[in-house]
């Protein structure tokens, strides 16, 4: 730093009181500007606020499966947290706060972004129904690897299972082993049982665990009525009389 850097703007203490405040307040200060003049610039509703961002491609990824999101450093999104952000075309896509990426002395904050690749309903044990957006990894999954392992600790589950299929949920009280998800709609409606879950690798992330099923035929039973005779309903019953 020169005699302006130095000496003049710390008489004036325009970007702090000391030399470790005024860096950090100059920084983001240059984030500001950014935010001010990039090409990658969304702005997310949350809450009752519009909160400017910088949604950016992940290293490599032509999949567009991860993304970071840049945002100021007063903004604070929990892990799970799940935000609609714009795509090229205008319209709004699911994304979910994977972590927040520690970066010391930075002028912003870096959150990973995992895309939200399916929306699974369910029943939970009072028969209340139950939704959640979701990314479904699969065997053949090679994105989130990498990710998973630098991510999670040694003593839990997802170190062990990435040849299983799982998906990627805000952390979700309701889920329970042997519940039944549907994912899709008409002919591409697809059915799971979860085999398991994680809520400990990622804090605010669930990793739950399925096996495909089939479909179930949910249709609600027909009614007896005066003129059915107990033979009529005899398997509707569990074949009890």
């Amino acid at each position: 730093m020169g005699y302006y850097d130095e000496v003049y703007l710390k008489r004036l203490n325009r970007y702090g009181m000391d030399y470790n405040s005024r860096v950090q307040n100059q920084r983001e200060k240059e984030f500001e500007n950014y935010l001010l003049k990039t090409t990658c610039r969304v702005d997310i509703e949350y809450g009752y606020e519009t909160i400017p961002a910088s949604f950016e491609r992940y290293k490599q990824d032509e999949t567009e499966t991860l993304a970071y999101l840049l945002t100021r450093r007063a903004v604070d999104f929990p892990s799970g947290t799940i935000l609609l952000i714009p795509d090229h075309k205008g319209e709004k896509q699911p994304w979910m706060i994977y972590w927040l990426e520690q970066i010391q002395a930075s002028g912003y904050n870096k959150y990973i972004m995992l895309k939200m690749t399916h929306y699974l309903e369910w029943k939970d044990r009072d028969g209340n129904k139950q939704g959640s957006f979701a990314y479904m990894y699969g065997q053949e999954d090679n994105m989130l690897k990498d990710e998973l392992r630098s991510r999670s600790r040694s003593d839990v589950l997802y170190t062990e299972a990435l040849k299983m299929s799982f998906f990627v949920i805000p952390t979700n009280e309701n889920i329970k082993k042997d519940d039944y998800f549907t994912v899709g709609e008409g002919k591409l409606k697809e059915a799971y049982r979860v085999t398991g879950y994680d809520i400990q690798s990622t804090p605010g992330v669930e990793y739950v665990t399925v096996d495909p099923v089939y479909l179930r035929d949910e249709t609600p039973a027909p009614n007896k009525t005066e003129t059915d005779s107990d033979e009529d309903f005899f398997w509707i019953n569990g074949g009890v009389q």
